[in-house]
């Protein structure tokens, strides 16, 4: 995707001067214009200045404070926050992983890999701007497209709050410290100085360009934001990121690499070895298996964090016509998957299928969300199923759970950027990963009838069946945010049956 020049501005944040040489060469000869600075004051006057759309944040950087500029900088500034790591550590992992922004780079951080973010982004934009088409307002009202809209009441930023916040972020002791500035002036004043003007031109500007960014509305920031902060200033306090003790007093402090190991736990081999885990031979086990050891980086198991509760899966959809269902991945400490990782998975399984004969649709993995799970012992009891590895440092599992309706069944609508879905496809009593519409063929008009995050009560559904209405619509752009809801709705049964089943061995 191409975007216009004025929108090829980027800033990007780094901790050593001398990375990212071939990235921002790279960029450069494709037109971007950019600031790159591991000075915290140059940063800021460039963002306040030039107002960039893009900023890329390193959490490696010697400033501890900076790990925080993601969640406020899409507070206060309309921009798009993309954090990454320039160390391939464990612990700069586990700082990416907990990082408060939707879009992150994983190392080595490449050229290709900023576009493919940024294009992502507007991507995404250009889905939500399409939804946004439906005219959400804050009651039923009717535009040109002749779309009636419902919006529910979201929480606009403390503006305020969040420009007070980035000034105490980047202003102090420590900032002058770190930032090799003059050590007599701050952000403070440059911020109250000159540019004054231009910030509170950005931070001021319509509320619906401020939310354009994910990220802008969720959590807002202001004195519950500051109390629920860690008291890090105390070295006998420990991380405030709870990966480890500190390496030094100092300002600069990092976690140590060391990490908490779990005992007696399954080997890969031992997972091999257990019947349940591989309840029948199947040509997708093969394939799963040589998939994922051929795309992890083998690191020390005995190092690896382990395994343990999950919430952040991914998942590919597998469909042929001999078997279909779901190939979930988890990875030690409930780690986000990287995307070029399960790419990777995905792309060598569906080689090995194809090349042993099968027919495989194409289909991009999915990032889920699903309930707290123990999923080694989840996989073992309900899933086809289950192999383990270890990538970079962590444990890496994938399980198969069969599902013979994966395929999204949708129907045409009277308007030509909606599509129908049954009214089925909703579990009752669910938030919903997109928007829901009912249309009224008498007026040629769609009601919003549930919006993106909010839930569809089965009451609802149990009220549009008696009245007879059997398919409800949404947008064409986010029918694969329908295979996403369709397969967390999947796991989440599985998961509560498990539990089910647990509670039935605990004696009375």
């Amino acid at each position: 995707m191409s975007q216009d020049p004025v929108k090829k501005k980027l800033l990007i944040i780094k901790s050593n001067p001398a990375s990212l040489g071939a990235v921002e060469g790279f960029l450069r000869n494709r037109d971007w214009t950019m600031k790159s600075t591991t000075n915290l004051k140059e940063a800021l006057i460039f963002l306040v200045q030039e107002q960039p759309q893009f900023v890329l944040v390193s959490i490696d950087h010697p400033n501890r404070k900076v790990r925080n500029l993601p969640k406020i900088l899409t507070q206060a500034f309309p921009v798009c926050v993309i954090a990454f790591a320039e160390s391939n550590s464990a612990a700069s992992f586990t700082l990416l992983n907990s990082c408060n922004t939707e879009y992150v780079l994983y190392p080595p951080v490449t050229g290709p890999a900023v576009e493919r973010t940024v294009n992502k982004y507007y991507k995404d934009q250009q889905i939500r701007e399409s939804s946004a088409g439906f005219n959400r307002g804050a009651g039923p009202t009717e535009g040109t497209d002749g779309v009636i809209s419902i919006k529910g009441q979201g929480a606009a930023g403390d503006m305020t709050s969040a420009h007070s916040i980035l000034q105490q972020l980047l202003s102090g002791d420590e900032m002058s410290a770190m930032a090799n500035g003059p050590s007599g002036s701050s952000v403070s004043g440059m911020i109250h100085g000159a540019d004054q003007n231009s910030l509170n031109g950005m931070m001021t500007g319509p509320a619906s360009t401020m939310a354009s960014h994910p990220s802008a509305t969720n959590n807002g920031l202001g004195p519950e934001w500051a109390r629920q902060q860690s008291p890090v200033d105390d070295p006998s306090l420990g991380s405030p990121t709870g990966s480890g003790p500190l390496r030094n007093n100092g300002p600069s402090w990092a976690p140590m690499e060391g990490r908490k190991k779990k005992k007696d736990r399954t080997t890969p081999e031992q997972i091999e070895e257990n019947p349940a885990a591989s309840k029948q031979d199947s040509i997708i086990l093969r394939g799963a298996k040589n998939a994922l050891d051929k795309s992890c980086i083998k690191t020390s198991f005995a190092e690896a964090e382990a395994i343990e509760d999950s919430t952040n899966t991914s998942c590919i959809v597998v469909e042929s016509p001999r078997f279909s269902g779901y190939l979930i991945t988890a990875m030690g400490k409930d780690r986000k998957i990287d995307d070029s990782f399960i790419n990777k998975i995905r792309e060598r399984l569906f080689r090995f299928l194809k090349e042993n004969g099968e027919h495989i649709e194409d289909s991009d993995p999915m990032q889920l969300k699903i309930k707290e799970v123990p999923f080694e012992d989840w996989a073992l009891a309900q899933a086809e199923f289950l192999r383990k590895s270890v990538h970079e440092g962590q444990e890496v599992a994938m399980a198969f759970f069969p599902c013979p309706d994966v395929k999204i069944c949708t129907g045409a609508s009277a308007d030509e950027e909606m599509a129908s879905i049954h009214l089925n496809e909703l579990a009752g009593d669910v938030a919903v990963e997109f928007n829901v519409y009912i249309y009224l063929p008498k007026n040629n008009k769609y009601v919003l009838y549930t919006p993106r995050g909010s839930k569809f009560f089965a009451v609802q559904k149990e009220r549009l069946q008696s009245q007879g209405v059997s398919n409800l619509h949404i947008l064409k752009a986010e029918i694969q945010d329908l295979d996403k809801y369709r397969a967390q709705n999947f796991l989440n049964e599985k998961i509560q049956l498990f539990e089910e089943k647990l509670k039935e061995k605990v004696p009375a």
